[in-house]
């Protein structure tokens, strides 16, 4: 209608969120919404989508993403002091979902599986026998 391309607008929108990121304006709120609502709209076009690559990659997306979060949530004053933070990890959350890089898939199946692997291994392992103390010998009078 404007007689714009669609690239240009994507690419100045795409410049106006990183810049905004950059210079902390928003960052939490913008950072947050890439990394929920994109993977929700492409989660929901995987979903009715035939193929089942898809929904794979992005079911993966979801498990690494939420680990993210716990993570964030209790390193919070740590992260406050990592300079460009907010543009480290929306770096790290476009690298997630991109589909030529595949890096949900690679860090689910080199850090998160094995780990989940263990602790359900330690859960469904059979406890430790308890040792009953000796009984204490009686007093001769």
């Amino acid at each position: 209608r404007t007689g714009v391309p669609k690239v240009y607008g994507g690419l100045g929108l795409a410049s106006l969120v990183l810049s905004l990121v950059f210079f902390n304006i928003g960052a939490p709120l913008l950072v947050n919404l890439t990394g929920f609502g994109y993977a929700a709209y492409a989660s929901f076009n995987a979903i009715e989508s035939p193929g089942k690559e898809d929904d794979i990659q992005w079911l993966t997306y979801w498990v690494v993403f939420g680990f993210c979060n716990v993570a964030e949530y209790f390193t919070g004053l740590l992260t406050y002091w990592v300079p460009f933070y907010y543009v480290f990890k929306l770096g790290f959350l476009v690298w997630l979902m991109m589909p030529a890089t595949r890096g949900a898939e690679r860090l689910y199946l080199s850090t998160i599986r094995p780990v989940v692997a263990h602790v359900k291994t330690m859960a469904t392992a059979q406890p430790a026998p308890t040792v009953q103390p000796a009984p204490l010998p009686k007093k001769s009078d």
